[in-house]
């Protein structure tokens, strides 16, 4: 794919399955006008990143695990809205565990597989 994702410093497209960027949008209240109307404040669009990836060695799969245990991570990420490369502030929402949860005996980590989800804090 001819696309952009970086974690941290991690380039992880080489090993991306599947991609996908999608915006949440969410309505923060209710304003009343004076003539009685009520109008949705519509509060910060919120990017949303999903992927799975390819198999990969114990060293890789140890290091995109360590990059994603991170509380806050920076992610670059193609956008397809806007065609740019886009720099945000995300935490990861799904299970970690559950993607990368083979532990060899010497600590690295074997990828399950998974789809992986981040959104934007």
């Amino acid at each position: 794919m001819d696309i952009t994702l970086k974690i941290g410093t991690l380039d992880v497209h080489k090993k991306l399955s599947t991609y996908s960027v999608q915006r949440e949008v969410s309505y923060s209240k209710i304003i009343v006008t004076m003539d009685d109307e009520e109008h949705a404040a519509r509060s910060k669009d919120r990017y949303i990143v999903a992927f799975s990836l390819f198999p990969m060695t114990e060293n890789e799969a140890t290091a995109y695990c360590n990059a994603l245990h991170a509380s806050a991570i920076d992610v670059t990420f193609s956008d397809p809205y806007t065609k740019s490369d886009v720099t945000k502030t995300m935490r990861v929402t799904s299970n970690l565990d559950a993607a990368f949860a083979l532990v060899s005996v010497d600590g690295k980590r074997r990828h399950k597989g998974g789809e992986i989800q981040l959104r934007e804090i």
